[in-house]
């Protein structure tokens, strides 16, 4: 998998001033370089390590210690007749030992076994939470960028027309057809919508460096939506059956709940400081004059054994860590039922969102088809003399901001639908594919 996006990766950059990328190429870029992904992926591989510490305690403990030292002196001791004698000392003591210790019955280890299991855990389940959430924000920067440049490109379109408002306007007024007021107020119209492409062009500049503050780099071609735009019916068609996947599947619901798990384990692991520990002790020792009583004597010898450790008291510091571990968990579960609330209110509000968006492209492809009808009228009221100037250039600000409104829904909706996966925990490369397929021809980010 890692080697098949570093491919998609390399061709993608290699074909950055070139071809057009679509969502799905900027996905798997992300992937591949990436920082914040990256970094991401970083948390999680430490995170699986805790499963391997956890698991330690339970192991066998092996220690080896070697030394060797030079002892010089003098000792004095008492000879058969009672009188102090002296000796000197001079002479090499080398010991070298092995020892294993496992546990048998240690509640504090078993806890902190089952702790690094839940930390385990906890760090898939973020990392799903941040995948997703990573490919659910790079959509959205690929759609500003999308809707930034289209806005660019309607805002030069309205512009143009304006000042072909401002000079049809100048020649009535020259030739005594028109009036002054007509010429002041396409004028203005004029000047706003060159305020208007400016702040345009600003916004474009904008989403780009987000776009490349996710991938490293941007193309200079994305690919932009197709005209046949479906919006299939959502499936399953019910708000309970989205809420329940979302209970089932959402990771940040799903790492929470490891959160409490921990914290459950916790109060195990804090409570086991009244219980006693027994381990099974095993050692070897290879020694040479270890001592000034065992001078000139090579020592050898194994041992075996168990060690019981039984706590008596500990200054009410145990029962003080058990309160502080109790109340941690009650935290946690309260955190946990929090989250879930979370979960549930954005499944149903992304849910909304993707109905509504619905029915709210419908209505402003009705609301374009109607504005240009009524933009046509308009000029031809204006030749017949039953509309005015300011007839028309309402109307023409109108057809500019239904489009613009229309795209905006457009790519609304397809952020919507992205949005509602992640909040049921399901987003995965089929649902990029799925909103990749309404992307097509290529569109220049320069203009």
């Amino acid at each position: 998998m890692a080697a098949r996006l570093a491919l998609a990766g390399l061709a993608c950059m290699a074909c950055l001033p070139v071809c057009a990328m679509d969502l799905k190429d900027t996905w798997e870029l992300l992937q591949m370089q990436g920082p914040t992904y990256r970094a991401a992926q970083h948390e999680r591989d430490a995170g699986l390590e805790n499963r391997a510490i956890g698991r330690a305690g339970l192991l066998p403990q092996i220690n080896a210690v070697a030394s060797k030292s030079r002892l010089e002196g003098t000792r004095e001791e008492p000879n058969a007749l009672g009188r102090t004698v002296e000796s000197d000392l001079d002479y090499d003591s080398e010991n070298a030992a092995v020892r294993l210790r496992q546990p048998l019955f240690n509640l504090q280890k078993l806890a902190e076994y089952r702790q690094g299991k839940q930390r385990a855990e906890y760090s898939e389940a973020i990392f799903d939470a941040k995948t997703q959430n990573a490919a659910v924000r790079l959509a959205g920067r690929y759609f500003d960028v999308l809707l930034a440049r289209e806005t660019i490109d309607l805002a030069a379109a309205k512009l143009k027309a304006f000042e072909q408002q401002v000079a049809a306007a100048q020649r009535r007024f020259d030739l005594g057809d028109g009036t002054i007021t007509d010429v002041d107020q396409a004028t203005a119209r004029r000047d706003l919508a060159q305020a208007e492409l400016i702040e345009a062009q600003d916004g474009l500049i904008v989403a780009l460096r987000l776009l490349q503050e996710m991938l490293g780099g941007v193309p200079e071609r994305l690919a932009s939506l197709r005209r046949e735009f479906p919006t299939p019916a959502l499936q399953p068609a019910s708000l309970q059956d989205w809420l329940g996947q979302a209970q089932a599947n959402n990771p940040t619901l799903r790492a929470q709940h490891h959160k409490q798990q921990e914290a459950e384990e916790e109060v195990r692991r804090v409570r086991s400081g009244h219980w006693p520990t027994l381990d099974l002790v095993l050692g070897y020792t290879d020694s040479e004059s270890d001592s000034i009583s065992t001078l000139d004597q090579q020592n050898r010898y194994a041992t075996a054994g168990v060690e019981l450790n039984m706590p008596l008291f500990a200054g009410g510091g145990v029962s003080a860590r058990v309160r502080q571990a109790v109340a941690s968990r009650e935290q946690s579960i309260e955190e946990l039922n929090a989250t879930r609330e979370e979960v549930l209110s954005a499944t149903t509000r992304q849910f909304r969102g993707v109905q509504s968006g619905q029915a709210r492209i419908r209505a402003l492809e009705r609301a374009v088809a109607s504005s240009e009808r009524a933009q046509d009228s308009a000029r031809k009221g204006f030749l017949a003399g039953s509309s005015t100037n300011l007839d028309i250039l309402n109307a023409e600000e109108q057809v500019f901001i239904a489009r613009r409104d229309l795209l905006e829904a457009k790519l609304r909706y397809l952020q919507a639908r992205l949005q509602l996966a992640e909040a049921v925990g399901l987003l995965g490369d089929d649902d990029i594919d799925q909103a990749n397929a309404y992307l097509g021809p290529e569109l220049a980010l320069t203009y």
